[in-house]
């Protein structure tokens, strides 16, 4: 009987596995952009400021660049194990770290959404805590302040809301790399029993050279 991972073959389980490291791979890579944009546009300016929300701000910059090198780490792992299934080190390893970009990327999503909140709840007054105005309630431009403030409110929340949508998308493609791990390194079962006898379908073991002579027997 050909092993079967999944529901899958070896070769589809290898393609679906190198889809999901490079989905992980574009969305790590645009999150790492957007968080050097927001460092860059806003950041940059407040850092030294002494304020609580400031330093959230500047808390959940430095988890956005923490997820999105994971996740790009991770995205190369599984690129590389679709190409060296039989290694189980390599195997814990991607599960290892989908694991992490799951929480990572989902930690990440809770900490932009509660800066898009307090950015509301505060009118953005943090924001511009490097810019001193004789009227707060209509800034604009000043000799002091080192950037336009009549826009960094809505370009802040702008990259925000895009940080946010990406970051919830890491973390489903995470969690479906996991599932595919799951699978791979017969891991008891997270729901039901049908998953895990598909899984145990062959009598022989998911190693090596048997699962090298599947593939070319599936093919």
């Amino acid at each position: 009987m050909c092993l079967r991972i999944g529901g899958l073959n070896v070769d589809e389980f290898r393609k679906v596995l190198m889809k999901t490291g490079l989905v992980l791979v574009v969305l790590g890579h645009v999150s790492f952009i957007a968080a050097a944009v927001l460092h860059g546009t806003m950041l940059r300016f407040v850092a030294t400021t002494s304020d609580a929300v400031v330093l959230q701000y500047c808390v959940v910059d430095i988890l956005s660049v923490t997820s999105a090198i994971v996740v790009i780490v991770a995205g190369i792992s599984a690129i590389v194990l679709s190409r060296y299934l039989p290694s189980t080190p390599l195997r814990w390893t991607v599960f290892s770290l989908s694991v992490a970009c799951a929480l990572l990327s989902l930690t990440c999503a809770l900490g932009l959404l509660a800066s898009i909140a307090v950015t509301f709840a505060t009118k953005g007054r943090a924001l511009l805590a490097a810019c001193t105005f004789e009227n707060p309630e209509l800034p604009t431009l000043a000799p002091d302040c080192p950037f336009d403030p009549t826009r960094i409110y809505s370009s802040s929340l702008c990259l925000w809301a895009i940080s946010l949508i990406f970051c919830l998308a890491e973390s489903m493609s995470a969690v479906r790399c996991a599932q595919l791990m799951h699978g791979l390194l017969e891991l008891r079962p997270w729901w039901g029993k049908s998953y895990h006898h598909t899984i145990q379908a062959s009598p022989e073991p998911l190693d090596g050279h048997d699962l090298l002579s599947c593939a070319s027997s599936c093919s």
